[in-house]
């Protein structure tokens, strides 16, 4: 089966989505985590912002390494469905 122009742009787009998806919930998932977890240090040590600050600045690179992840599983899975003779991409 072949496919048209406009069902590749809407199978890119789709998977944009999900991607977009992907990467915001596991930016939120970071943060959370890391203002949960630096707030019950904080309680702990009694350091009131200091874990919690230093949690959540921690957590940036983390997170961007993670949108980095997903988004290249991502594009490996995009680019072996387009390989001929690929049925299955796992």
């Amino acid at each position: 089966m072949t496919h048209t122009g406009a069902d590749h742009r809407s199978i890119l787009r789709n998977l944009l989505i999900v991607l977009v998806g992907q990467v915001g919930c596991i930016t939120l998932a970071v943060i959370l985590i890391s203002v949960r977890v630096g707030q019950w240090l904080d309680a702990y040590f009694q350091t009131r912002p200091l874990y919690t600050l230093v949690l959540l600045f921690a957590g940036i690179p983390l997170s961007v390494l993670l949108m980095l992840v997903v988004a290249r599983r991502t594009l490996i899975r995009l680019t072996h469905e387009k390989e001929p003779g690929n049925k299955d991409p796992s």
